[in-house]
């Protein structure tokens, strides 16, 4: 049997084996999507390369693996926690597609904030879960996103009640084990930004050095009518782990999203961004990627403008370096209705190898007369005349490249406005291009 129609066959039978570690066994609606999405999945299996949106990327050593569910959560360090969790935040914790409450802080929440575990919060807020689940990600999915419909064991759930402001940061921090090698975690969170209210949510990614497993999320969002909402979005992985994620989201009218996507790890991985924008509503999209050795990052943008006076701005950067590979498919769509509207989209990328490679395809679909639409990409090497300069002043010829490639970079980490996440992605980005005796306090 081919190796497609084996791992098909393996995914589709994890269900039925793990179901009884599932949340929500109770509940009818539930279980009619899971089963719904498990027969979608044996029917059409993971994307190939035959496929438009993958075919620059080649999920077959994922499905080689076939992972497995875990049973429960492993052991985490303390001094690994300690370096993943962020200052002044409040902290939801899931090892291994588990939540742990006792990794948690949640005592201190405002008032008119609700934060679970769905698995946790599914007796109490059953209603809002149930509306928002599948209520935004495109249900004619592709294998992963039935993937985790169908074996998802937990998530974060967060409500900001109307006109609240959220003072403190929401990190939800996804981590994977040692005792998680070679699973899948499927994790699925879902967030609510009512009328008038304002918070930011950050998820971050980690997992065990030199261990290989695949984490599996989907994140929707909805932001309700003059609403605020700042998404974060730092991946970590394991260099041996593979990731596929998503944020789905949708603005009604002048509500504001802002999203920042910052890609360091995992072997593979790809990341979608999509929003459908109502009235005069605001978003913008912002990435940062960086690939060495033979990592391959994947990030798709989708950006659907279905109502009149809405602006969008979208701005990826990419740093790649020996053999790795990046992916950047940007897509605006501007539907027949949505008159006046103003998208930008703009990707810059920096190759640092001769073997590196950068696939670019921004796409603009536009069915409405009165727009302002542009999009930009950027491919090149570094500036060998800003090289002899910085040389000229006492630079190595290293230190004039590593000086050059992290301005590059950090155009795109002083948008944060987050200062702990500022300086957590700071640490990130100088672990790939080191700066002799720079600390990141300076910076």
């Amino acid at each position: 049997m081919p190796v497609t129609q084996l791992s098909n066959a393996h995914y589709a039978s994890l269900l039925e084996a793990k179901q009884s570690n599932l949340p929500g066994q109770d509940l009818d609606w539930l279980n009619r999507l899971r089963l719904q999405a498990t027969k979608e999945f044996a029917d059409g299996g993971f994307p190939s390369l035959r496929d438009e949106e993958w075919r620059y990327t080649n999920i077959s050593p994922i499905e080689k693996k076939q992972f497995t569910l875990s049973d429960k959560a492993g052991d985490v360090d303390a001094s690994f926690l300690k370096g993943i969790l962020l200052d002044d935040c409040h902290h939801l914790v899931f090892v291994d597609g588990f939540y742990q409450a006792g990794l948690s802080s949640l005592d201190a929440l405002p008032e008119g904030l609700v934060v679970s575990a769905i698995s946790t919060g599914l007796a109490e807020n059953e209603e809002l879960i149930r509306s928002l689940f599948d209520s935004v990600v495109e249900t004619p999915a592709l294998g992963f996103i039935n993937l985790n419909t169908a074996l998802f064991t937990d998530g974060a759930v967060i409500s900001i009640k109307e006109g609240v402001q959220v003072e403190k940061p929401i990190q939800l921090a996804f981590i994977s084990s040692k005792d998680g090698a070679l699973t899948v975690s499927n994790s699925r969170n879902l967030i609510l930004a009512k009328s008038g209210s304002k918070a930011s949510v950050i998820e971050t990614y980690h997992g065990a050095e030199d261990t290989c497993y695949l984490t599996n999320v989907i994140t929707e969002v909805v932001v309700e009518p003059n609403a605020r909402l700042a998404h974060s979005r730092l991946q970590a992985e394991s260099l041996q782990a593979y990731h596929v994620g998503g944020v789905y989201t949708r603005l009604d009218s002048n509500a504001i999203f802002k999203q920042y996507n910052y890609t360091f790890g995992a072997t593979l991985s790809r990341c979608e961004v999509h929003a459908e924008l109502g009235t005069a509503s605001d978003c913008d999209l912002d990435g940062l990627f960086i690939s060495q050795d033979q990592q391959h990052m994947d990030n798709h943008t989708r950006v659907n403008h279905a109502q009149p006076h809405a602006v969008s701005n979208e701005f990826y950067k990419g740093i790649l370096n020996d053999k790795s590979k990046g992916v950047f498919q940007g897509r605006i769509v501007v539907a027949e209705d949505a008159q006046k509207t103003d998208a930008k989209m703009s990707n810059r990328n920096l190759l640092l190898s001769d073997r590196s490679e950068i696939d670019s395809k921004p796409q603009l679909e536009i069915y409405a007369d009165d727009v302002k639409c542009a999009h930009g990409v950027t491919v090149g090497q570094l500036d060998d005349a800003a090289i002899f300069y910085l040389r000229s002043r006492g630079a190595s010829e290293q230190m004039a490249k590593d000086m050059l490639t992290f301005a590059f970079a950090n155009e795109m980490v002083e948008r944060i406005k987050i200062n702990p996440l500022k300086i957590k992605v700071l640490e990130e980005l100088l672990k790939r291009l080191p700066q002799e005796g720079m600390k990141v306090e300076w910076l």
